[in-house]
């Protein structure tokens, strides 16, 4: 029979190798758009090999390509061994065998993602579906984490629970995720029908609020500009009403950590603009975004969980 240091022991190990792999599948949303960026996300023609070979000749982009396949690869491996450790053992099928069977079926989901990014030599939809699909397994990962360290920390006996995700002062937080969840894709489409030099200016557009111009990709430029600042407005309407009603101290520093973030994001849309897309500049971009939606759904958790928790002090 299990002690409870054995359990907490146990939860500990948890914890440590599912942040672990969040942060790896954080860093492979930005080495994904890094690929895109440096044009090699068709380097290799076929898949899952690369011109018939799983080594083949290297040149940058190849290896850029190559790299991405096989670190995703070493993230799946990580995954099927914390999927068979968990179902393996009764007390972490119980807490955690749903979110690992939904990383699964994610997992399956992004290798396919993958494979028709390729062979439809980079259908925009296919990349979209790609980024999302990835940013979805990040935070079932995340939430996996987060789980596993309020049962070291606290023991606690439920994670959240529904009344309390879906009460109505949460609303702002879903309509909030929503906004960046659709600024994200606005995002990739810029990407992927390379508009992100589309208009040269800021924060106007060829000299316009609503440009007349009829190209498609100055109207996905636009659109994108205004969907950040429906989000920077969303979130400066959450953080105050958080304020106003004295959410916890974590969730309003979580979203305070947001509002930093989403400066940071028009910062790095501006330098993308007047210095001509940047590798490094374009993936961060990536990355400040999915930082921006992490940390607003940190936000909305660490509210729940303390209110499923009452009992219990923020740590």
């Amino acid at each position: 029979m299990n002690s409870n240091s054995d359990i907490s022991s146990k939860f500990s190990l948890f914890y440590k190798v599912s942040l672990f792999l969040s942060v790896l599948i954080f860093l492979n949303l930005l080495y994904g758009p890094l690929v895109r960026a440096t044009g090699s996300g068709l380097a290799c023609p076929d898949w899952p090999f690369c011109f018939g070979k799983i080594f083949p000749t290297f040149d940058f982009q190849i290896f850029m390509e190559v790299s991405h396949r096989y670190y995703s690869a070493f993230l799946g491996l990580i995954l099927l061994c914390l999927t068979i450790w968990t179902f393996a053992d009764k007390i972490l099928r119980k807490e955690f065998g749903i979110y690992l069977g939904i990383a699964i079926l994610l997992l399956i989901s992004q290798i396919n993602l993958g494979r028709l990014t390729v062979t439809l030599k980079l259908d925009p939809t296919s990349v979209n579906l790609h980024l999302l699909n990835a940013i979805a397994f990040f935070l079932v990962i995340l939430t996996v984490s987060i789980n596993s360290r309020e049962k070291v920390l606290y023991q606690s006996e439920h994670f959240i629970k529904t009344t309390h995700l879906f009460r109505k002062d949460n609303i702002l937080y879903f309509i909030l995720l929503i906004g960046i969840v659709i600024q994200i894709i606005l995002g990739g489409r810029v990407s992927s029908h390379y508009a992100g030099l589309a208009c040269p200016d800021f924060p106007t557009c060829w000299g316009q609020w609503i440009p007349d111009n009829p190209l498609e990709i100055v109207k996905i430029q636009v659109f994108h500009r205004f969907g950040a600042y429906a989000v920077v407005l969303l979130l400066v309407a959450a953080l105050s009403f958080a304020i106003w009603k004295n959410f916890p101290t974590t969730s309003r520093r979580f979203l305070q950590i947001s509002m930093y973030l989403v400066v940071a994001q028009v910062i790095l849309g501006i330098l993308n603009i007047f210095f001509g897309l940047p590798k490094l500049i374009t993936a961060l971009h990536t990355g400040f975004a999915v930082l921006l939606l992490t940390s607003t759904y940190l936000s909305l958790i660490s509210r729940v969980v303390v209110l499923t928790n009452e009992r219990r002090a923020e740590k």
